[in-house]
């Protein structure tokens, strides 16, 4: 789906084309599920966090979706976490105080439209939007809600101090509901012509990464989920809220008593697309770019991958981009491997934060469109020193979908969907004859040691250097 940036930092979604998009993908699955002779039992609900848009007295959108890399709100996001306030608002909800939140959206708003308070019924998010369209109730789960900044951890319901800062009441958000709420209903007319039904079970799920935690098994501290896709993620599962000022980890709800601590970052394999498609100036296919890279070496050349603003490590919404150490025997295969690292070192950053609050894992567990490739998985490995274990298959938030779905029907237990996620990357890794467990290289670990300690100096130096500028 087309990303809309009409002005400085806007990131914006049309949310009806988003319903379009989502209900036809849906209709397509049913109808091959139908075609191959199954019949769809349950649906569950998986969506990505943080997106916010205004709903009108007709239930119609009054804006467009800011996603979480809108950027917009930066500095009131700034200017709450100066306060004494904004750390405690983050310590009662789990959610970072930054431009990604809709708290911080709201608080822009607020600012820039004030009208839309008064104008708008509720603001929901898009898989708010999406459950009602198919399903007509304005509900949502406690996992994107944990997501909004406004969600009280530890009272299990919408924060009074935070409703009060964005200048909205409890009345325009939707309802709270555990993330094993089931129901009928369904209205959408596409899905009942592929085969769904009224009757058929809808799971309102979570978030997509609480979800890949599920999916892959990774419920405990002693296995981290470690994601690069478009952006990258650090994730572990904890049984109670944990927070910590210095490196803002985010908690967010998986289920009641199951929670999932963890550290994103908006850079991930975006940064790869953009040097293949806009940098390089021509439809460069990245799969031929990786696999060049593989065999080269950049030297001393670092990629900084911020171009999309930064949450962790950084914390700094207007971060950059940038190359360091360029000379006339550059080419694009270097560039090529320097991104690719430059994203591994971020990704290994994020996670060894998250362990100063959780404790050094014993594996990661990987999952995401970079990491699907080997030799990115042996540099991840190589930089961090900890195995990384690849079970492949299906995606990690779908399954963890799926597996909540089958838990809330009473399919599936939680020791069962714990066991089954441990038999299914057992199974895998023994199929593939180890194939799917990269282990750290002492040497290579040492060398990239040096170029890693490198890179988060170099970080710092041109940040300071452009608060200096500022």
């Amino acid at each position: 789906l087309t990303m809309i940036s009409e002005t400085p930092g806007a990131a914006e979604q049309d949310p009806r084309a988003v319903y379009d998009t989502v209900t036809t993908i849906t209709a397509d699955a049913a109808h091959q599920a139908r075609s191959l002779g199954y019949r769809v039992e349950r649906v569950g609900m998986s969506a990505a966090m943080h997106s916010l848009l205004a709903i009108g007295p007709d239930d119609a959108p009054l804006t467009r979706a800011l996603t979480w890399m809108d950027s917009r709100p930066a500095s009131q996001a700034a200017a709450l976490w100066a306060t004494p306030q904004g750390k405690a608002l983050y310590a009662r909800t789990g959610t970072p105080i930054h431009a990604m939140s809709p708290l911080a959206k709201l608080l822009w708003l607020r600012q820039t439209r004030p009208e839309l308070l008064s104008q708008a019924v509720r603001f929901v998010s898009l898989k708010e939007y999406i459950w009602h369209g198919w399903l007509g109730a304005w509900q949502v789960d406690a996992s994107i809600a944990s997501a909004t900044g406004m969600y009280n951890l530890n009272e299990n319901k919408w924060d009074a101090e935070a409703l009060s800062l964005a200048g909205i009441t409890p009345n325009q958000l939707s309802e709270l509901t555990p993330t094993t709420l089931t129901r009928g209903g369904l209205r959408e007319q596409r899905l009942l012509a592929e085969g769904l039904t009224p009757e058929t079970p809808f799971t309102i799920g979570a978030s997509d990464g609480t979800l890949a935690n599920l999916g892959v098994g990774a419920l405990t501290k002693e296995r981290m989920a470690l994601t690069i896709g478009t952006s990258s993620a650090a994730r572990v599962g904890v049984t109670s809220p944990q927070t910590d000022p210095q490196t803002r980890p985010f908690c967010y709800v998986l289920a009641n008593g199951r929670f999932v601590v963890g550290e994103a970052s908006n850079n991930g394999g975006a940064a790869l697309d953009w040097l293949a498609r806009r940098a390089l100036l021509g439809p460069a296919d990245v799969g031929n770019l990786l696999n060049a890279a593989e065999k080269t070496n950049a030297g001393d050349l670092l990629f900084l991958p911020y171009l999309s603003g930064e949450r962790s490590p950084l914390w700094d919404a207007h971060a950059q981009g940038a190359f360091v150490g360029l000379n006339t025997q550059t080419d694009a295969v270097h560039l090529a491997r320097a991104v690719v690292e430059g994203i591994a070192f971020n990704a290994c950053w994020i996670a060894s934060d998250l362990m100063t609050t959780v404790g050094r894992p014993q594996m990661f567990i990987a999952s995401g469109r970079l990491l699907e490739t080997g030799w990115i998985r042996q540099l991840v490995a190589d930089v961090s020193g900890i195995p990384v274990a690849f079970p492949a298959g299906a995606d990690a938030s779908t399954l963890g979908a799926v597996t909540l779905a089958a838990i809330a029907s009473g399919a599936l237990t939680w020791d069962d969907a714990i066991q089954q996620a441990e038999q299914r990357l057992s199974a895998y890794m023994q199929a593939q004859s180890g194939a799917r467990m990269t282990n750290p290289r002492p040497e290579a670990h040492q060398a990239y040691q040096t170029k890693y300690d490198r890179f988060k100096r170099v970080v710092a130096a041109l940040r300071a250097s452009a608060e200096e500028a500022s």
